[in-house]
């Protein structure tokens, strides 16, 4: 009985704290304490052998929009670490950079840092834009990397202190290393394939059509052919090249320049491919008859794939694709144990 009382207490006390509580949507947090994070975007990367340079970017994580950034110089420092294969004695930090948005114009800068005798440790400063009057939020490492087609191996970048001269407490934060490796990948790389005809586009609809409503009503007319496919780490795309131009213009550095160039349509997903079996994974938007955008739905497209490396060929057969409401037996977006073949050639 006596625990009963007791709990029956606990719970009209717990009522009076709520009900004595200021529950004013104009509290704001006590932010003061919370210091600044300098981390790195990603834990880990990969990029094709031959390729030359790899950009990693270090941000500040997200703070409160009214805080102003650090005013005064940051020091970081760096270690190069776990060399393997060709990465040995060909892996260095080439430049950091970061942008400055001004008058509708990037302008691309350089931070200053310096490397110990054995290349692979040392420091950056993070110093403030004149124009910003601020360090800027985020930049990129940019690394060099051997350039051969035959290149195998990895290394680790990781972020080991920092100082700063300003009360505003900044520290590091998570991630701090960051990964690379040669992406070793069968489908890694750029494809092409041409849509030469309707049976073509009905083919390739039939299967993405039902991702993209743009693509769902394109005719023959309405594209080039071309249909792009790239590969990356962990992530992809497919264009579709419209027959459609449209000028772009871009001013970096403060030259400006503008190019015609076509429209495109893309698809883009995470993957999966390996032992011959490849899956997408990505969100599609479901668009009413009158065009209005209703809800946004996870997809997934499951499939086969072969590479043919005398001629440079990768040919799919995509066999089933589902999405949140279409993901029971029988009601799949499309499923056919034939599947629907397309193949693409090394770009």
């Amino acid at each position: 009985m006596k625990k009963h009382l007791y709990i029956l207490y606990l719970a009209t006390a717990f009522a009076t704290l709520l009900s004595c509580a200021d529950n004013s949507l104009e509290e704001t947090p006590n932010d003061g304490n919370f210091p600044f994070q300098l981390l790195l975007d990603a834990e880990e990367g990969a990029d094709l052998a031959d390729a030359e340079d790899y950009s990693v970017e270090i941000k500040f994580a997200d703070y409160l929009p009214d805080a102003t950034l650090p005013k005064s110089a940051i020091t970081l420092g760096y270690t190069l670490s776990d060399l393997e294969g060709d990465m040995i004695g060909n892996v260095t930090i080439d430049k950091i950079v970061y942008e400055v948005e001004m008058d509708d114009c990037i302008y691309e800068r350089e931070l200053n840092f310096t490397k110990d005798t054995d290349g692979l440790s040392g420091t950056i400063t993070l110093s403030p834009d004149a124009d910003l009057n601020t360090v800027p939020s985020s930049f990129e490492i940019v690394f060099t990397l051997p350039g051969e087609d035959a290149t195998k191996g990895s290394f680790k970048f990781e972020l080991t202190d920092l100082t700063s001269n300003e009360n505003v407490d900044v520290v590091l934060g998570s991630p701090r290393v960051f990964e690379y490796e040669v992406l070793d990948n069968d489908v890694a790389g750029e494809w092409e394939f041409e849509i030469t005809s309707e049976e073509d586009l009905e083919s390739f609809k039939s299967i993405f059509g039902h991702l993209n409503a743009d693509l769902e009503k394109l005719t023959l007319g309405d594209i080039t052919g071309k249909v792009k496919a790239e590969f990356e780490f962990e992530e992809m795309k497919f264009e579709i090249e419209l027959s459609q131009e449209e000028e772009i213009t871009s001013c970096e550095n403060g030259e400006t320049e503008t190019e015609v160039e076509n429209k495109v349509i893309e698809i883009e997903a995470d993957y999966n491919a390996e032992d011959g079996e490849i899956e997408l994974e990505g969100s599609h938007v479901i668009v009413n008859d009158e065009g209005i955008e209703e809800k946004e739905l996870d997809f997934i497209v499951e499939g086969e794939y072969e590479i043919n490396e005398d001629d440079e060929t990768l040919t799919f057969v995509f066999m089933k694709v589902v999405d949140e409401d279409n993901f029971k037996d029988g009601e799949e977006l499309y499923s056919s144990k034939d599947g629907v073949t397309i193949t693409f050639k090394k770009d």
